[in-house]
């Protein structure tokens, strides 16, 4: 049943407490500032911040410049101005960790989470579920590619929405489970993208899919005689294909052969999560305990503490309208300010 989210209860209560603090135009999001402050670390008990939140997963740059960062306190925005927070909940009126977002070219703003498929028209969120034909109301992945359809990876396996409905699309179970990972599922996708040819990509734990929209190739990535757990693919502008795997570090593939760049470059670190290409053609990565890495198609770039990289998990990347790069992840979120990052908390600086 499609349920149009509105602010809970439990923000209505924190607006009439500071009723000092004006209400935006949109009035369903609250001014982060006027809500208690979230946890700096999700783990610690008495870990009180300023942060946008303790964890976040997923940011997007609208096509209106506006930033969205999904967290585990729902969703949060900022328009240049203020920050807003938004409260989605799932069919049981509990809290959900938004775990991906994507914009499709009507200029909706969709997010996953334990809640199901959420979509924000402007006014209003609503949520699709598993009674609207959704294959599992936990999602982890969303890929709008050129032709607008949306690609959704839950841990129940893949579906497509066209619009008005959802088709399942079915990919090989993992036979080789990763169970060192917090979230594990035989079906689940953890990366769904496009290459310039078209091919659809799908990473799931220990095999990787490719798509030309009639049938279906597993890949291997480096040999046949292992299995590599990718968490990311990505197609640079040369045509290079990336794939950052759990435990063999960075590979590169240049239509000949693969290279792992983790060992040629002597990198820190073997586990590499989400991969991303800024304007100028840099790539930017995570590595697990190392901080996070820039290549400038010559040399590796290495932010970590001593550069103000203070997370050690980083699970995405953004650049905004104006060319600045930033992260989010563990601690909250992180942006590049010259040579060094900064902590962004509810109070910036933006």
């Amino acid at each position: 049943m499609r349920a149009l989210l509105r602010c809970s209860l439990a923000l209505l209560l924190s607006c009439a407490a500071h009723a000092a603090t004006s209400v935006p135009a949109d009035s369903i999001g609250v001014p982060c500032d006027s809500l208690p402050e979230f946890k700096t670390d999700p783990h610690e008990r008495g870990s009180q911040g300023n942060q946008i939140s303790g964890v976040v997963r997923a940011m997007l740059v609208d096509q209106r410049g506006r930033i969205w960062f999904g967290t585990q306190n729902g969703v949060s925005r900022y328009d240049g101005v203020s920050l807003l927070c938004y409260d989605i909940r799932d069919g049981r009126g509990r809290g959900v960790t938004v775990t991906a977002a994507a914009e499709d070219r009507a200029g909706h703003i969709w997010f996953g989470s334990s809640a199901g498929l959420t979509r924000f028209d402007g006014k209003s969120f609503t949520t699709l579920t598993t009674e609207d034909g959704l294959v599992s109301n936990e999602v982890w992945r969303l890929f709008v590619d050129r032709a607008g359809t949306l690609w959704i990876g839950t841990i129940g396996g893949e579906c497509r929405y066209d619009g008005s409905a959802f088709t399942p699309f079915p990919l090989p179970a993992a036979t080789r489970r990763n169970l060192n990972i917090g979230v594990s599922s035989p079906w689940i996708a953890w990366c769904i993208t496009q290459d310039r040819a078209g091919n659809m990509w799908f990473a799931i734990e220990g095999s990787v899919y490719k798509f030309d929209g009639d049938s279906l190739t597993s890949i291997s990535v480096m040999d046949r005689r292992s299995d590599t757990h990718v968490n990311s693919i990505l197609e640079d502008r040369h045509g290079n294909l990336w794939f950052a795997t759990q435990y063999k570090g960075l590979i590169r593939f240049d239509g000949k052969r693969f290279t792992n760049i983790t060992r040629q470059a002597r990198l820190g670190g073997t586990e590499v999560g989400n991969l991303y290409e800024d304007r100028h053609g840099h790539l930017w990565f995570p590595v697990e305990g190392s901080g996070v890495y820039r290549y400038d198609g010559a040399a590796f770039t290495n932010f970590s503490k001593q550069s103000g990289m203070t997370s050690g998990a980083i699970h995405c990347f953004m650049e905004d309208a104006s060319g600045r790069m930033w992260c989010g992840g563990w601690l909250g979120v992180f942006r590049l300010d010259g040579k060094s990052f900064v902590n962004i908390t509810r109070s910036g600086p933006w």
